[in-house]
């Protein structure tokens, strides 16, 4: 895509050149700039270096706020996306937004288990459909009677289910997380291509589509069986 503005499109992309000189495309959203890692056009979505949302790591210190995607087309995927913690004992709350709309909370383990003070863990939290912003909070739930420990990095973000997280995983000096915002909804099932005039495709042919409406699009692959492509596509 080119770097341009136009107030036209709902969305902005800049191609920014980084301190190592290198120029990297950043998604524009209500002002905050995202870098884009990966755009998956059957999925409907797009991979960005998201801010952690909550931190009180001793270098970095985040306040649980995410991005605010309202008045976009995008939202957080709920099926590409989880939550992710660190520490042990501490209460973590999600709400849909920074005061209420609560969408969930869970107790991470505690710091006894296995004498860990902090582990990576994924909050077993179901995602709403749609999600444009959200706030993650840590408690600290450790009473007296627990052992004493040393204060770990505290960690709450979602995060894509592919970012890998282990229990080495250095949280101290990291900034951002890989997260998936959702562009579109898959909806499976048989729709036909348009008349030629109004079917795009890439430039590989690895697939094509024609605009059905101003919010749907039918999406074929290439028949890999077949040289031209079907009329109708699953």
């Amino acid at each position: 895509m080119e770097d341009k503005d136009d107030s036209n499109d709902w969305f902005k992309v800049n191609c920014t050149k980084t301190a190592n000189g290198l120029k990297l495309p950043f998604l524009n959203i209500n002002g905050t700039n995202l870098e884009i890692l990966d755009f998956n056009f059957f999925d409907g979505t797009l991979t960005v270096n998201h801010s952690i949302t909550y931190s009180n790591c001793q270098k970095n210190h985040h306040n649980g706020m995410s991005v605010n995607l309202t008045g976009t087309h995008f939202y957080y995927s709920d099926s590409k996306n989880n939550f992710w913690s660190s520490g042990c004992g501490n209460l973590i709350t999600i709400f849909g937004n920074e005061t209420d709309n609560l969408i969930g909370g869970f107790l991470q383990p505690s710091c006894r288990i296995n004498n860990k003070t902090s582990s990576i863990v994924s909050c077993p939290l179901t995602i709403p459909k749609g999600l444009s912003s959200f706030f993650a909070n840590m408690s600290n739930m450790v009473d007296s009677s627990d052992y004493k420990r040393k204060r770990s990095c505290g960690f709450v973000s979602l995060a894509s289910y592919g970012s890998f997280f282990t229990d080495d995983f250095d949280l101290s000096n990291r900034t951002h997380v890989p997260m998936q915002l959702q562009w579109g909804t898959l909806i499976y099932g048989e729709c036909y291509l348009n008349d030629s005039s109004d079917t795009s495709c890439i430039l590989e042919d690895d697939y094509c589509w024609s605009r059905l409406s101003s919010t749907h699009l039918c999406v074929c692959s290439k028949d890999t069986s077949d040289i031209s492509y079907s009329r109708s596509c699953k």
